[in-house]
């Protein structure tokens, strides 16, 4: 069975709380939630996710994992290529340009109602001052977004008698600011999606304040009433000189070390929010050679994109049949690329794994096909697309087929057998 996360939350944002982890048909809870109101609709803490869910991915993958036993044929050697590895590096230089830098203070104002009041709450306020640095190789955290910074927020006031009785966490964290138009996007920890927050009163422009509110209500967790919270304050951006970005899907200089192809037309546009038929976003994720990767590159071959992460069973299951499913799909004639998008663990599903973790996972199954260190890619993009198009909740592993013209085909949560993939190339390959 698959791991599953459930968005809760009391706003509407698709991103608006925290998650948690279980192991369906198990009966395992993952970790309680944490609602860190002051996050508005943007989901600021970030989902500590069951981290008490983690540890029981375990045997659950074991022996009916599947895939290797439906591969059939012998393969290896023999089995085509069906495609060329780059054997040159690509023209031109990547652009570099100024960032942006955005800062930020907000007060929030915490009101109890009468019922709190009588037991014993008190009114209170607490603020933070953020400084973000732009990042322009996240856009999947916000596809909407012309501005994109991360950076520390700091509570200057009012946390230890006013944010840590209800909320606990620490007085500073990483949080991710984002701006679209008069629109702000806010996450409280890196990589999570940056759920849409407050409309401002105008489009900032350079180096001029503008104003910022939003509020929010919540009942305690006590049952003993309730609170409104309201936020306000400013925030303005401005670009540094000295903060040098480089294009981060620019040009290589070199062949791929691990012999991957560079199929990319040049001519794709991707479309987010993902759905059936339409091109996927594009990503450079570090791979088991140290090296960034296109997904584009793979164009001409259908992929199968696996959200997984190493302390789930089911996913572990998923990539002890991956190679002979290649194999199998290979030798039909079929192009397939397997690129296993690789968390960091149940706990910290958008995290990014060390480069140790992503090569023990390829020494543990003898994978030869991609695995990428994941940085919230397919969490921002499959946490939206299952709940739509599949009717399942995010858990892992989650899936995806994407046919050769990069165009999204299905998708699923939770592995059983490689041959409901493999049915699904099938018939498109056949179809199409």
């Amino acid at each position: 069975m698959p791991f599953r996360l459930s968005r809760t939350s009391p706003r509407t944002s698709l991103y608006a709380g925290p998650l948690a982890i279980a192991l369906l048909g198990v009966g395992c809870a993952g970790g309680k939630p944490s609602p860190d109101a002051d996050a508005g609709a943007a989901g600021a803490d970030g989902g500590e996710a069951g981290a008490d869910g983690a540890a029981d991915g375990g045997a659950d993958g074991g022996a009916d994992g599947g895939g290797a036993a439906d591969g059939g044929g012998d393969g290896g050697a023999d089995a085509p290529r069906l495609q060329t590895p780059c054997a040159t590096g690509e023209p031109g230089e990547p652009e570099v340009r100024a960032g942006r830098r955005l800062e930020a203070e907000v007060t929030w104002r915490v009101d109890f109602d009468a019922a709190a009041e009588a037991a014993g709450y008190v009114d209170c306020a607490y603020t933070r001052q953020y400084a973000g640095a732009e990042r322009i190789d996240l856009p999947h955290l916000c596809p909407s977004c012309d501005l994109l910074t991360e950076g520390p927020a700091v509570m200057t006031s009012g946390f230890t008698d006013c944010y840590q009785p209800l909320f606990g966490g620490e007085p500073e964290r990483v949080e991710t600011w984002g701006l679209a138009g008069d629109r702000l996007h806010r996450s409280g920890s890196s990589q999570a999606p940056a759920g849409e927050l407050a409309t401002l009163a105008a489009a900032p422009v350079e180096d001029t304040p503008v104003g910022v509110a939003w509020e929010s209500s919540y009942t305690l967790s006590d049952g003993s009433g309730a609170f409104l919270m309201r936020a306000e304050g400013s925030l303005r951006w401005q670009v540094d000189a000295e903060l040098l970005l480089t294009d981060p899907f620019g040009p290589r200089a070199t062949p791929y070390a691990c012999g991957w192809e560079c199929e990319d037309p040049g001519t794709l546009v991707g479309v987010s929010p993902m759905a059936p038929g339409e091109v996927i976003p594009n990503a450079r994720l570090e791979d088991q050679c140290g090296e960034g990767v296109d997904l584009w590159d793979f164009y001409g071959s259908y992929l199968v994109l696996d959200s997984s992460q190493s302390d789930c069973g089911p996913c572990r299951s998923m990539a002890a049949g991956a190679e002979a499913f290649a194999e199998e799909m290979r030798e039909a004639g079929i192009p397939v690329r397997l690129v296993t998008l690789m968390g960091n663990g149940l706990s910290d599903p958008y995290g990014t794994p060390e480069p140790a973790l992503v090569q023990a996972w390829v020494d543990e199954y003898g994978l030869t096909e991609p695995v990428l260190r994941d940085t919230g890619w397919a969490y921002a993009y499959f946490a939206q697309y299952m709940p739509e198009h599949t009717g399942e909740d995010l858990g892992y592993p989650a899936w995806m087929v994407i046919g050769p013209d990069m165009r999204v085909i299905s998708g699923n949560v939770g592995f059983s057998s490689w041959s409901a993939v493999g049915d699904i190339i099938r018939a498109h390959h056949v179809g199409g």
